[in-house]
């Protein structure tokens, strides 16, 4: 039985062909593909019959645009059909060189002994038409949840979703977490879903993430939208996760959070003590109950 699901959430058709070809060069073809369309005004039978025989795919029609309203919510629901132990979302313009289901292979036995939730691949951005535009991502070959939630959160180095294979069972405890445009949710999922363990790094095969006109991360239209999934996500990382900061840093994001929280209206579900009791001299604890009542008549303005 394939122990390897590669998940594509399909929508827009521009380089759909060559994600599909880069699939279908893998070495190893132990693994189940699964295609959701996302009710694309592009239909994508016709070059996944070009690139695959019947039987070699299992494909998914929706009547419904479901990524518009929120695309965790897209990749959720194709994962429902999932049986395979571990799974990859694969952008629908991204590729994978053709050892990548090897490399999964071959990395497997560590990753159950060690009881690794989380593989990790290297990966550089292309452009519109597939040069690649900087260098491959490096990194140990273990390396703990925190070093690679920090290496991208403090110290900006790139991540993508694609890059990732992650262990279904802990995907069904924790799921995505639906923010604005799906912003941050992978960086999350990578850090929920490793629990504290430590993250199996494959350096031997690669991951190319598009970076074009149509891609979210290029557009510059939804800054609203990403500055509400920042303090979503602010909000659990500090309510749940302060232990990653230093101190200089958690002073920093948790006035981040206050500025965004204040200056768009949005609600606040923080727990203001602990974050304080980190940061704060013992007399301006009793601030708290001021600014959290500030917060919550500025949202309900």
């Amino acid at each position: 039985m394939n122990q390897l699901a590669i998940v594509i959430p399909y929508y827009k058709i521009n380089f759909f062909e060559e994600t599909l070809k880069s699939v279908a060069a893998q070495t190893n073809k132990n693994f189940t593909l699964y295609i959701g369309n996302d009710s694309s005004p592009d239909n994508p039978f016709p070059l996944i019959q070009k690139n695959f025989q019947e039987g070699e795919y299992k494909y998914f029609e929706y009547k419904d645009n479901l990524g518009s309203k929120n695309l965790a919510l897209q990749w959720e629901r194709i994962l429902e059909n999932v049986t395979e132990d571990w799974f990859q979302i694969l952008g629908d313009d991204d590729t994978i060189s053709a050892n990548f289901a090897e490399e999964f292979y071959e990395n497997l036995p560590l990753a159950n002994q060690q009881n690794t939730n989380v593989l990790k691949f290297s990966q550089c951005f292309i452009n519109e038409t597939g040069e690649r535009t900087n260098e491959f991502t490096h990194y140990p070959k273990t390396a703990s949840s925190k070093l690679i939630w920090r290496s991208k959160y403090v110290e900006k180095h790139r991540s993508s979703l694609s890059e990732h294979i992650f262990r279904t069972k802990t995907y069904r405890k924790y799921k995505f977490k639906p923010f604005p445009l799906a912003w941050y949710s992978d960086d999350l999922a990578v850090l929920e879903y490793s629990e504290g363990k430590e993250i199996i790094f494959i350096d031997q095969a690669k991951v190319h993430i598009r970076m074009s006109a149509v891609n979210i991360s290029s557009l510059t239209n939804n800054d609203a939208e990403k500055q509400k999934a920042r303090q979503q996500y602010l909000e659990i990382i500090l309510n749940k996760h302060s232990y990653l900061f230093k101190k200089k840093e958690l002073i920093k994001e948790f006035n981040d959070y206050l500025y965004l929280t204040w200056k768009n209206k949005y609600p606040s579900k923080l727990n203001f003590l602990p974050i304080y009791l980190k940061t704060k001299p013992w007399y301006k604890i009793l601030k708290i109950p001021y600014q959290k009542s500030l917060l919550n008549k500025n949202s309900k303005m």
